[in-house]
């Protein structure tokens, strides 16, 4: 096996590692964590953000560098070494994409939020303002699991297909 075909391999493991985390983890928070601060807002958004550690240990799992490392990383690998491989290709570019669209959709537009609901408790913001804040973050959080779990789908689909050497796909 050529040393280009192995290191796809292990990118491609690393990234379908990488992502089934984060759609585990995704779905922890949905169902575990987000309720806690949701539920009732403003006050579940004041009590939730301002008495538990929650700021500082999401970096752990969803902070930038885990964000690279877990995702951005392997898929672009497997993108870079699988490019050989056609019946892989068109796969691999869906699931970065969805990445990099969800990343700069999560940077651009939830992390903001985040600033506000999250890191400041709802601030200073009236109750209607937190409520929609709140019902708004929900949103687009669901949107941009959706667009990972579209890549995460086709990333398995790469995944499973059999490496046939270039020409003969």
């Amino acid at each position: 096996m050529q040393i280009s075909t192995k290191l796809f391999h292990m990118s491609l493991w690393w990234a379908v590692i990488g992502a089934s985390i984060w759609v585990g983890g995704t779905v922890y928070m949905m169902c575990v964590i987000d309720p806690q601060w949701s539920n009732h807002p403003p006050e579940s958004v004041r009590y939730f953000f301002s008495h538990t550690d929650f700021n500082t240990y999401i970096w752990n799992f969803f902070g930038p560098p885990f964000m690279l490392l877990r995702s951005i990383l392997p898929q672009l690998l497997a993108v870079v070494f699988g490019w050989k491989y056609v019946r892989h290709r068109r796969d691999l570019l869906i699931t970065f994409s969805c990445t990099v669209a969800t990343i700069i959709f999560t940077l651009g537009y939830i992390y903001p939020i985040n600033e506000t609901l999250m890191v400041r408790a709802g601030g200073n913001n009236t109750p209607e303002i937190i409520r929609a804040m709140s019902d708004k973050w929900i949103l687009c959080d669901r949107i941009r699991f959706v667009i990972n779990l579209v890549g995460f789908f086709f990333l398995l689909r790469a995944f499973r297909r059999q490496v046939v050497l270039p020409g003969k796909n």
